[in-house]
């Protein structure tokens, strides 16, 4: 076993986590809500997994197979669902598009979604509107805070057939999964959640929260390589969601008979997803899951709301406001605030990249999302420096 190997296998706490973060060593970097790092052992991983396919006779397809198989297990456990109700993705984007493309929906019929969540949200359902005539409507917010009673307004206004929603909004307001999702299926409405700002970083639970479909990507607060991810569909749901494309996987296939043909879809959620999937993305991806597990995603949860309190605490009586919701049931991993004089905010975060301090600048407002490998230290080089403004 490596030194490395060894350091994350004793990793119980975030703050021994630290040590296999070496960025933590070069910035005071506090934009996880955009995309995190790796650790030095997913870095190790995926170092031997290149070496055993340029160097050695390593079988990709075992290796992609065996991989998937442990990280749909692993993904389940993240986010309390069966392994059998999860299929791999290679975005959120891709895991919502599935769903769009897929679901029983008639032309005329209505999807509802927030005026201010990431694209991600709108583009699968406006396309739909295009291709087989689904209409949609916005639901009103402020500042990213969307009220539960518009929500259920607007599904009874238009008598929606599906809300798709992010559980953290990359404004940092935490939407109340388990009430809005009594209020879609009291009103027979079908519930979606884009997770890629929660996953990895906020505690979710599929089986409490009742969802239909979610999706999450992998480069934010889940730490591994871009361009993986996996989505969660239960049973009662796949009924009701056509794969959009088929593959390979997507058949109970007589791997001794490729001529066999029979297009006999498999009752699990591999169904959705293709054939040869991201082997390298999916290597890093299961380090950083098996590192939220051995934490703990409430442990993780709670250490990053004391980073916020520190920075809270610090920065009252400032030149600074908070600007999110901060009741326990809404407050999340993200936090944002602004410069009293908000035309400033700009200019303070282009002055912090040049002090190698990383906070994220979205629709005017400064935005602070800290992990699991930042400390207190970190949070106080960032208002040291915010009380020069």
């Amino acid at each position: 076993m490596t030194e490395i190997e060894n350091e994350f296998e004793k990793v119980r706490t975030c703050e021994d986590a630290r040590k296999l973060f070496p960025v933590t060593e070069h910035c005071t970097y506090l934009d996880n809500a955009h995309y995190s790092h790796y650790s030095l052992e997913t870095r190790r991983r995926l170092i031997k997994a290149v070496d055993g396919f340029t160097f050695t006779n390593e079988n990709l397809s075992m290796v992609n197979y065996q991989t998937a198989e442990r990280l749909r297990k692993k993904c389940g456990e993240l986010i309390h669902a069966k392994t059998e109700d999860i299929f791999l993705t290679s975005s959120t984007t891709h895991g919502l598009n599935v769903f769009a493309n897929g679901i029983d929906l008639n032309p005329g019929d209505t999807v509802i979604f927030a005026d201010s969540e990431f694209p991600a949200v709108p583009y699968p359902w406006m396309n739909q509107e295009k291709m087989r005539g689904i209409k949609y409507e916005m639901i009103p917010s402020d500042k990213g805070k969307i009220k539960v009673s518009d929500i259920e307004d607007t599904i009874k206004r238009t008598n929606a057939k599906v809300l798709t929603i992010s559980s953290v909004e990359f404004l940092g307001f935490r939407n109340d999964l388990k009430t809005i999702s009594k209020i879609c299926h009291d009103n027979g409405c079908y519930f979606v959640v884009d997770a890629i700002q929660s996953v990895g970083a906020c505690p979710t639970h599929v089986d409490e929260y009742n969802i239909d479909f979610l999706s999450a990507g992998s480069q934010k607060w889940m730490m591994s390589p871009a361009g993986v991810g996996f989505a969660y569909i239960p049973a009662n749901i796949r009924e009701k969601v056509k794969p959009s494309y088929v593959a390979t996987t997507s058949i109970n296939y007589d791997f001794k008979n490729f001529l066999n043909y029979n297009l006999t879809f498999r009752e699990d959620a591999i169904v959705y997803e293709n054939s040869t999937l991201n082997c390298l993305g999916m290597i890093g991806m299961e380090c950083a899951v098996e590192l939220f597990l051995k934490i703990g995603v409430e442990n993780i949860f709670n250490h990053i709301l004391k980073l916020q309190d520190v920075f809270i605490q610090e920065m009252d009586g400032s030149n600074f406001t908070i600007e999110c919701d901060l009741t326990p049931i809404h407050r999340s991993n993200i936090l944002i605030f602004s410069h009293k004089d908000s035309s400033k905010n700009e200019m303070i975060q282009k002055d912090l990249e040049h002090k190698k301090i990383y906070v994220a600048l979205r629709e005017g407002y400064l935005r602070l999302s800290a992990h699991l490998f930042n400390n207190e230290e970190d949070i106080l080089k960032l208002t040291s420096a915010l009380k020069a403004y």
